[in-house]
């Protein structure tokens, strides 16, 4: 309450740096955005988005997508019980903790250059070359449809334009002998075509955590990503095409070996235990890791895409075609192994995965204005198709049992969607929205697992449902905004990829649905030096998907659906330029979610648990940048933001909260002033803060939490031509 009670008190002296900005005179700049999937202004836009453009993500240190939740009110993204390459991933209510597996889908949709992501393997991929990000909270179910059941997060690229040429690049070295380099160009071709390349490198080859068992550092990671594209515009006819490759090696997912004190003997799921009272296994070592087991990585994603839009009269005909292939390996100890006496070290559970799906998504849509500019409507058409395969070799080595047998995962997904959305002028000043999409997801699964189990799994579902929005804007002012709305969200149905018993493996649970209500005010005021945006929301949650003991294999916990549960909050964001080159932001959110109606047999029942999970009640940003020249040729920078993130609980059953902490970044430049050159010193996490976020408590397993990084230092020398 204490940190929030500052921050809303300062609120007026704040700011955000645009994304898809136009400058104005001393204030801040115009956002243009393309969450409506076309380009609107975002102080016109009646939903809650927060848009960031190449200088932001730079200034707040946004170098991943895991990154992004450092600037987006109430979004949590956090490392995941498989390798660094993806997330967990929770917003509004929303929550995904297992997107390592094949069968696990996203409840926040990620888009690339309008292209959906259907695996969360590889969804946190390194920022290079990006032109602006933008998420969209609350369901999306209209206008973007697959698993968008609580927002939707978009990327695009830089493309080349006819009058768009550059040369940039950077070279840092940082903590942990991290070499980063990138290099991004692009320009005319010849008359209407342009072409840009980019390519990022990125070396960590040293470990931050030590392993005891093995006597070595570990948590290396190495990136490589590589994008090429084409863009014709001669006016009418529009053509965008692009591939990238990416291919990310690290050591894999790596717990910590902890003990709380005081430890109470946690046997069962009613047992609650508190990050804050967990101390290192070994004084003064936070960041300790006790498994023989060499855990590692692997993920790469090849994408093709290809954009072509064609106005036609007063409409425009829009196809976007895009591919892509994900191979993912990982392989870790999921309790950090165990120390069974002096110098003699054990595995706890050792999993290998290997896994791999190819996707094709085909998107027709329609644009226009009809009535003189009265009704702004868009109507489309949507397939997505997606075959994959995943392998598990699991060992409980706790117990000193023998590996299981290999268990084989193959899955096929066809989703077929139609939509529509107007808006609809009534006056000058009001307006109404009305869309709606249909959606029908046809899946397979076919799992075995090998002898001497011979179980096997052949399943066939279909999942439909009509996702509506409905909402009324109205213009109090040039300058002010407020909007009402009612959507419906969905998260597809799907199978159980992780049970090894006959009953679970061959279940099916339903879709998960929500119906979003949300409030909005939008403002610019004092000569748009101060830009204020608030919304007010409730969820409510239908059908639950969530772990239940099962009732004929009391040792298995299937995914089913639990039950209902309500989510509302408020997300107020704040930008403001009081004076020329400072800019200040602030973001500040409550979020309340509680079940509402269980099953008894949900584990969250069972636990006597509340509270949803990656739900925190407050979560505050504050930051900001200022810019000064020293002379006639240079130009200091410096930088720094603040991100705080209240207590949550990391499990269904409440077992384990995560305590609340605060992480700060800062940065100090010095540039030239036409910004061709910048000598740029950064650091993560100033205040060198142990951050536990997420991890397994309770028997049969010992103690181990999922930390974030300790401080880091990068010194990079960057160039823009």
């Amino acid at each position: 309450m204490k940190i929030f009670a500052q921050l809303l008190l300062g609120a007026s002296m704040i700011a955000a740096a645009p994304a898809m900005a136009q400058a104005t005179d001393g204030g801040l700049e115009e956002i243009l955005v393309t969450a409506q999937r076309t380009t609107t202004k975002l102080q016109e836009t009646p939903i809650a988005i927060t848009a960031l453009n190449q200088k932001a993500l730079a200034d707040q240190q946004i170098l991943s997508t895991q990154d992004i939740a450092k600037a987006v009110p109430g979004l949590t993204l956090l490392p995941v019980t498989a390798n660094p390459s993806t997330f967990q991933i929770g917003l509004r209510g929303g929550a995904e903790q297992t997107p390592g597996l094949i069968v696990s889908e996203p409840v926040v949709g990620i888009y690339v250059d309008g292209v959906y992501r259907g695996r969360m393997m590889g969804s946190n991929f390194q920022l290079s070359d990006i032109e602006a990000v933008e998420v969209l909270r609350g369901p999306q179910g209209t206008l973007y449809g697959r698993n968008t059941f609580s927002g939707a997060l978009t990327v695009a690229t830089r493309t080349p334009g006819k009058d768009d040429s550059w040369l940039k690049g950077s070279l840092g070295y940082g903590s942990f002998d991290e070499v980063r380099g990138e290099l991004s160009m692009g320009g005319v071709v010849s008359g209407d075509l342009g072409a840009s390349l980019s390519v990022f490198y990125r070396d960590q080859s040293d470990g931050w955590i030590f392993n005891r068992a093995r006597n070595v550092r570990i948590g290396k990671e190495r990136n490589f990503a590589g994008r090429a594209k084409l863009s014709y515009d001669n006016g009418p006819l529009r053509v965008n095409g692009s591939v990238s490759y990416s291919d990310d090696k690290n050591d894999g997912y790596i717990p910590v070996n902890v003990r709380f004190n005081p430890d109470n003997g946690r046997t069962n799921f009613a047992t609650r235990v508190f990050s804050a009272d967990a101390e290192p296994i070994l004084p003064g070592q936070p960041y300790l890791n006790s498994s023989p087991i060499e855990s590692g990585g692997e993920t790469s994603v090849f994408t093709g895409t290809l954009d072509i839009a064609l106005d036609i009269g007063s409409a425009t005909l829009r196809s976007i075609t895009g591919y892509v292939d994900t191979t993912d390996f990982f392989r870790w100890d999921i309790a950090g192994g165990i120390q069974r006496a002096p110098g003699v070290f054990g595995a706890t559970f050792d999993r290998i995965s290997n896994a791999d799906a190819q996707q094709w998504s085909q998107e027709l849509q329609l644009t226009g204005s009809s009535f003189d500019n009265k009704v702004n409507w868009l109507a489309g058409l949507y397939y997505f198709t997606e075959t994959g395969r995943q392998t598990f070799a699991d060992t409980i080595a706790l117990f000193g049992l023998p590996t299981s047998p290999l268990f084989t995962q193959n899955t096929k997904t066809d989703s077929y969607a139609a939509f529509a959305q107007a808006n609809v002028a009534l006056s000058d000043s009001t307006s109404i929205t009305v869309g709606g999409r249909y959606t029908s997801d046809k899946k397979s699964f076919v799992a075995n697992i090998a002898a001497p189990s011979n179980i096997n799994a052949d399943l066939d579902a279909t999942f439909n449902a009509f996702t509506p929005k409905f909402g009324i804007e109205h213009k109090f002012n040039e300058d002010v905004l407020g909007y009402l709305s009612v959507s419906k969200g969905f998260k597809a149905g799907g199978f159980n990829g992780l049970s090894r018993t006959p009953a679970v493996l061959n279940a099916v649970f339903r879709p998960q649905s929500v119906w979003a209500y949300e409030g909005g005010l939008k403002a610019e005021t004092f000569n748009r030096k101060l830009r204020t945006n608030l919304a007010v929301f409730v969820n409510n949650i239908s059908d639950l998907q969530q772990t239940a003991q099962s009732v004929t294999v009391p040792t298995d916990f299937p995914q089913i659906n639990v039950g209902d549960a309500r989510v509302w909050g408020v997300e107020l964001e704040v930008s403001t330029r009081p004076i020329k080159g400072l800019d200040l932001f602030t973001s500040v959110s409550y979020n309340n979610g509680k079940y509402t109606n269980l099953i008894p047999n949900a584990d969250a029942a069972r636990a006597g648990a509340r509270d949803i999970p990656l739900v925190s009640e407050w979560q505050a940003r504050a930051g900001g940048t200022f810019e000064q020249p020293i002379d006639d040729t240079l130009l200091l920078r410096v930088g720094g933001n603040m991100n705080y993130t209240g207590a949550y609980n990391a499990t269904v059953t409440n077992a384990l909260e995560i305590a609340g902490f605060t992480r700060i970044d800062a940065f100090v430049a010095l540039a030239t002033l036409d910004n061709h050159w910048e000598l740029n010193g950064s650091v993560q996490n100033v205040t060198d803060t142990v951050t536990y976020v997420s991890g397994i408590v309770g028997a049969p397993f010992p103690t181990a939490l999922t930390p974030l990084r300790p401080r880091t230092f990068m010194v990079a020398l960057k160039f823009n031509y």
